[in-house]
C-alpha cells in the first residue's frame, strides 16, 4: 500500500466517525424539536380552552348576578341583554373550539347554554329566581371548576412527560455525541501512531543502514517493510551497499597486493642499508655518508611499519584469527615495543619512560600484534611532543575493563605532554584514513591508521582502547588522525585494556572486523 493511500484512510476513518456522531445528534435534535413542537401545540390547545372556561364561567357569573338582580326588583328588560350578550359569547368560543377533540368540560358548558336558553325563552325573571334553577346552576358552575383542574392536571402531567422526552433526548445527543468525538479521537491517534509506524519504523531502519555504512560496516540489513515509497529507498540503499562492499573488497584486495608487492623490495633495501651501514662492501662510512644512510634507514623504516600496518588491515577485513600466544610477559611486550620507538624518540629529544608496578601474570595474545598496537601508541605520542616533553607508558592490573566490564585486565596506558585533543574530532578518532596535521606540535599527517589498526587489534583479543575522556586530552590520530589546538600543552591518555585469560569469542571477531560494531 502506498503512503498517499495509507494517508488518505487514515483522514477518512475519523471523518466516518465525525458523520456517525453528527447524525446522532441531528436524530437527538429532531426528537427534542417534535418535543417541543407536541408542547407548543397542547399550549395553544390550553389556551383556546381556557378562553372557553373563562366564557362559559362569564355565563355562570351573568345568571348569579342576574338572579340578584331580580330579586333587588331590577326589570327582566335589564338583565336580559348581559345574558343575551354573555351566551353569544360563548357560542363564538364554542365555535372556535369546534375542531378541539371533546372534554370534560363540554357537558358543563352545554348545562349553563340551556339554563340560559330557557331563562330567555320565559323572558322573565321567574327562571333565574327558581330554587330548583340556582341549585342547578351551582352545580354546573362546580362541574365546570371540576373539569377545568382536571384538565389543567392532565396538561401539567403531559407538559412533565414531553420535558422529559426532550431531556432525554439532548442528553443522549450529548453523551452520544461526546463518546463517539472520544472515539473519533482515539481512533484517529491509533491510526496515525500505527500509520506513523509503518513509516518512521523502516525509516529508522534505513537511517541505521546508512550510519553503518558510513562507518564502513558493509554487512547485510534485514528486509524493510513498509509504503512502497519507503521501500524503493531501502533497496537503493542497499543496492549502494552491495556497490560500497564491493568497493572496499577491491580496496582490500589492493592494498593487499600493493604491500605484498612493496613489502619484499622494501626489505632488500633495508638490508642493502643495513650492509652499507657496516661496511660492506664499501668500507668505512664518512660523517656524511653515514647521515645520509641514516636518513635512507629511517624512511625505509617508515614505509616498512606502513606497508605492514596495511597488511595486517587487510588480514582483519579478510578475517583472518589472531594467532594467540600462551606465556607472553606483558611487560616484556611493552618494553619491546618502546626500544623500537626509542630511537625516533631520541632524535626527537622526548624521553618515552616504562612504569609497572607489581607483578602480571603471563597472558595469552598475539605478541606481534600488541606489540604493534603498543608501539603505535608510543609512536604517536612522541610525534606530538617537543624536545624536553616526557611520555610515560604505564602498565597496572585492574579489575574491570572499559564501563565498568567486569572481569581482571591488563591497563596500559601512554600520556604525553602534546596540544591535547579537542572535542570535535573524537568521534572520528579511530576510523581509518581520517588525519588532520596537528598544531603546536612536530607531527607530520600520516594516512590516518595508527590508532585504527590499535584498537582493532585490542578488540580482537577481546580488549579495547579509548581516549581518556578525563583528562585534558592530547595526540590523536596514529598514523594520521590528529588533534586540533590546545589552549596549552594539556597532554593526552590513550588506555588499552587486555583481559588476563583472552578467549576469542564471535563478538570479538565482529569487533575487529567492524571497528564500529559495540563490544558486549
Amino acid at each position: 500500500m502506498r503512503l498517499l493511500t495509507r494517508l488518505i484512510l487514515s483522514h477518512t476513518a475519523p471523518v466516518l466517525v465525525m458523520l456517525i456522531a453528527l447524525g446522532v445528534v441531528l436524530v437527538s435534535l429532531a426528537r427534542v424539536t417534535s418535543s417541543q413542537t407536541l408542547l407548543s401545540d397542547e399550549t395553544e390547545e390550553l389556551r383556546r380552552e381556557a378562553a372557553l372556561h373563562h366564557a362559559a364561567w362569564a355565563v355562570g357569573l351573568a345568571m348569579r348576578r342576574g338572579q340578584e338582580a331580580c330579586v333587588r326588583g331590577v326589570p327582566w328588560e335589564s338583565v336580559a341583554p348581559t345574558l343575551r350578550e354573555r351566551i353569544s359569547v360563548l357560542k363564538a368560543e364554542i365555535g372556535d373550539t369546534a375542531l378541539l377533540p371533546p372534554g370534560p368540560m363540554l357537558p358543563s358548558i352545554d348545562g349553563h347554554l340551556q339554563l340560559v336558553q330557557r331563562a330567555l325563552d320565559d323572558d322573565t325573571c321567574d327562571r333565574l329566581t327558581d330554587p330548583d334553577v340556582q341549585r342547578e346552576r351551582v352545580r354546573l358552575d362546580e362541574q365546570l371548576t371540576d373539569a377545568w383542574v382536571l384538565r389543567i392536571g392532565e396538561l401539567q402531567a403531559r407538559a412533565q412527560i414531553r420535558e422529559e422526552d426532550a431531556r432525554m433526548a439532548s442528553g443522549s445527543a450529548l453523551s452520544n455525541g461526546l463518546a463517539i468525538t472520544v472515539a473519533a479521537c482515539v481512533i484517529a491517534a491509533v491510526l496515525a501512531h500505527r500509520i506513523a509506524r509503518t513509516v518512521t519504523d523502516p525509516l529508522a531502519a534505513i537511517a541505521t543502514q546508512a550510519q553503518r555504512l558510513g562507518k564502513g560496516n558493509f554487512d547485510a540489513s534485514p528486509e524493510v517493510r513498509g509504503p512502497a515509497e519507503v521501500r524503493d529507498l531501502a533497496l537503493e540503499i542497499e543496492m549502494m551497499r552491495r556497490r560500497l562492499a564491493e568497493i572496499e573488497t577491491l580496496k582490500q584486495s589492493f592494498l593487499a597486493s600493493v604491500s605484498h608487492e612493496l613489502r619484499t623490495p622494501l626489505t632488500k633495501i633495508r638490508e642493502a642499508i643495513a650492509l652499507l651501514g657496516d661496511g660492506v662492501g664499501g668500507g668505512a662510512l664518512s660523517e656524511r655518508q653515514a647521515r645520509i644512510l641514516h636518513i635512507a634507514r629511517v624512511a625505509c623504516e617508515r614505509e616498512i611499519r606502513m606497508v605492514t600496518t596495511l597488511l595486517d588491515l587487510s588480514r582483519f577485513s579478510a578475517g583472518s584469527p589472531i594467532r594467540l600466544q600462551d606465556g607472553s610477559s606483558i611487560d616484556e611486550l611493552i618494553r619491546s615495543a618502546v626500544r623500537e620507538e626509542e630511537q625516533e624518540a631520541l632524535e626527537r629529544g622526548v624521553t618515552v619512560h616504562i612504569e609497572a608496578p607489581g607483578a602480571v601474570p603471563p597472558c595469552s595474545v598475539d605478541v606481534a600484534l600488541i606489540e604493534r598496537a603498543v608501539a603505535n601508541l608510543v609512536r604517536n605520542a612522541t610525534s606530538v611532543s617537543k624536545p624536553g616533553q616526557q611520555v610515560l607508558v604505564r602498565r597496572e592490573l585492574v579489575p574491570a575493563g572499559p564501563g565498568g566490564r567486569p572481569g581482571s585486565r591488563v591497563m596500559i596506558s601512554v600520556t604525553d605532554q602534546g596540544p591535547g585533543v579537542p572535542a570535535e574530532i573524537r568521534q572520528s578518532l579511530f576510523e581509518e584514513f581520517k588525519t588532520q596535521p596537528v598544531a603546536n606540535s612536530p607531527k607530520r599527517v600520516g594516512i590516518g591508521l595508527g590508532l585504527a589498526l590499535s584498537r582493532r587489534i585490542a578488540r580482537a583479543h577481546g580488549g579495547d582502547l579509548e581516549l581518556d575522556e578525563h583528562a585534558r586530552s592530547g595526540a590523536a590520530g596514529g598514523d594520521g588522525a590528529a588533534p586540533g589546538d590546545g589552549e596549552r600543552a594539556a597532554g593526552a591518555t590513550f588506555r588499552l585494556w587486555l583481559p588476563l585469560s583472552t578467549e576469542r569469542p564471535s563478538e570479538h571477531v565482529a569487533a575487529a572486523l567492524h571497528p564500529s560494531a559495540a563490544l558486549s
